[in-house]
């Protein structure tokens, strides 16, 4: 029982710092007016609409959706290390955006 409980807790915390180092999560800008999720190749945008983009273990990139703000933009997000990633914008060269893990309210 001692090693079945022992063999648990070590596989909690490997898949909880597996999943850590990936892209995949809640993600707020500095400001913290505009929030994204990325699950996978799925990402619900700022708008709340979600859509596929293409998934890298860290990093992400989109077309922006007929319809939404981002419409027509290509968006790249590099992750930087587990708290921060930055994003680029096709319509603003040269200029980067600091995103950081949203925290949970509670």
């Amino acid at each position: 029982m001692r090693r079945l409980i022992l063999a648990a807790g070590l596989l909690a915390s490997i898949s909880t710092s597996a999943f850590a180092d990936r892209i995949d999560g809640g993600w707020c800008n500095e400001d913290g007016s505009k929030r994204l999720h990325i699950s996978g190749s799925q990402i619900e945008l700022p708008s709340g609409r979600t859509i596929t983009g293409n998934y890298g273990r860290h990093a992400f990139s989109y077309e922006g959706p007929a319809g939404d703000p981002e419409e027509g933009q290509s968006i790249e997000m590099r992750q930087l290390s587990e708290e921060e990633m930055i994003l680029y914008r096709s319509t603003n060269p040269g200029k980067s955006e600091n995103w950081t893990r949203c925290q949970a309210i509670s």
